[in-house]
C-alpha cells in the first residue's frame, strides 16, 4: 500500500493540521479544569482524562502516520530495539484510544446515575474522579494487552504475527475484537443510558406536580444540556470512527489478502485520530462553564463573580458538594 506524491503531501497536511488543532485544544481543557475550581465535576475530570489520551494520540499516533506515508510503513530501528519499540508503541496507542472510548463510556453511566437514580448511596462511590480514572486506565491497559503478544517486529515493519493462531483466526480475531472492543460494545452501553435518561428528563414529571420551583426547573435544564451535550460528542465518536471500523471489517473478512487504496486507508484512520482534535473543542462550544472560563482566559478577564459566589457554596454541606459533582 504506497501513497503517490501528492497523496503523502495531502495526508501529511491533513495530519499537521489536526496536530495543532488536538495539541491547542486538549491543552486549553486541560489548562481551564486544572485552573478553575467553578468547572469542576466527574464529567469535566472525565474530559481531562480524555483530553490526556487525546494528546497522547496527537504527540504520538500522528506524528508515526505521517511518518508512515513518507517511509512506506517501514520503520528505522533495526533488530532488538525496533522490536521492543513497535511492541511499546502498539500498545500505548491502542490502550490510549480505548481510554479515551472509555471516558465516553463512564460519562454516559454517570450522567444515567445523576438523573435516574441521583440520591441512590450506592453510585456516590462510583462518581468519584478518584476512583474512575484510575479505573479507566487499568482496564484499558488490560483489555489491550493482547496486542503486544500478537505482533512482531520484521524486515522494519510492525505487523501482525500471522504464526500466533494461523493466518486466518488471528487477522480475523484481532480485527473483530478491535470492532467489538472499541466501537459497537461501547456504544451498546452508551446509547441505552443516554436514552432512558432522554426519556426521564424530556418525558417523564411526578404526578400531580405541575408547579416545578424555580430551582427544580434549572436543574432540569442544567441536567438538560448535560445530556445533549454528551450525546453530540457520542454522534460526532461515532462518525468519526466509522471508516476506520469499516476498514477492520474489510481485514477481518479478507483475512488481510486484499489490499484497499493506501489513500483509503490513511483518509479512514486519519477522520478516526481528528476525534481527538474535535473533542476538547466540541467540549468548550457546549458547555457552558467550560465556554465562560475559555473566553475569560483568551481575553484574560478575570473570573466572573457569580460563578465564584457558586463554587463557594458547593463547600457548605457534603450532600450539597456531592449533588454539584454531578453537574457540569
Amino acid at each position: 500500500m504506497v501513497l503517490s506524491d501528492a497523496e503523502v503531501s495531502l495526508v501529511t497536511v491533513l495530519y499537521a493540521f489536526t496536530m495543532v488543532a488536538a495539541i491547542v485544544g486538549n491543552s486549553f481543557l486541560i489548562y481551564i479544569v486544572w485552573k478553575k475550581p467553578e468547572v469542576r465535576s466527574l464529567a469535566s475530570s472525565m474530559f481531562v482524562n480524555m483530553a490526556i489520551a487525546d494528546l497522547l494520540v496527537a504527540l504520538f499516533m500522528m506524528p508515526l502516520s505521517i511518518v508512515s506515508a513518507h517511509t512506506k510503513s517501514k520503520w528505522k530501528v533495526p533488530g532488538l530495539p525496533g522490536d521492543i519499540i513497535c511492541r511499546s508503541y502498539i500498545l500505548t496507542s491502542d490502550a490510549t484510544l480505548i481510554a479515551s472510548i472509555l471516558c465516553l463510556v463512564f460519562m454516559a453511566i454517570d450522567r444515567y446515575c445523576a438523573v435516574v437514580c441521583p440520591l441512590s448511596v450506592h453510585s456516590v462511590w462510583f462518581r468519584k474522579a478518584k476512583f474512575v480514572t484510575p479505573l479507566i486506565w487499568v482496564m484499558s491497559i488490560a483489555l489491550m494487552a493482547i496486542m503486544p503478544v500478537i505482533y512482531k517486529f520484521d524486515n522494519g515493519y510492525c505487523e501482525i504475527d500471522p504464526d500466533v493462531l494461523g493466518q486466518n483466526p488471528t487477522f480475523r480475531g484481532v480485527y473483530v475484537y478491535i470492532f467489538l472492543i472499541t466501537y459497537i460494545i461501547p456504544l451498546a452501553i452508551i446509547c441505552p443510558l443516554y436514552a432512558k435518561a432522554a426519556r426521564m428528563l424530556w418525558f417523564n414529571q411526578a404526578p400531580g406536580n405541575h408547579l416545578i420551583e424555580e430551582q427544580q426547573r434549572r436543574q432540569l435544564v442544567t441536567r438538560r444540556k448535560v445530556v445533549r451535550m454528551l450525546v453530540i460528542i457520542v454522534v460526532v465518536f461515532a462518525i468519526c470512527w466509522l471508516p476506520a471500523q469499516a476498514i477492520h471489517l474489510f481485514w477481518a473478512a479478507t483475512a488481510f489478502r486484499q489490499d484497499l487504496p493506501a489513500i483509503v486507508m490513511y483518509l479512514g484512520f486519519w477522520v478516526a485520530h481528528a476525534n481527538s482534535a474535535i473533542n476538547p473543542w466540541l467540549y468548550i462550544a457546549l458547555s457552558t462553564k467550560i465556554r465562560l472560563a475559555f473566553n475569560r482566559m483568551v481575553t484574560f478577564r478575570k473570573s466572573h463573580p457569580a460563578l465564584r459566589k457558586s463554587t463557594q457554596g458547593t463547600s457548605h454541606s457534603t450532600k450539597a458538594s456531592t449533588f454539584q459533582e454531578a453537574r457540569v
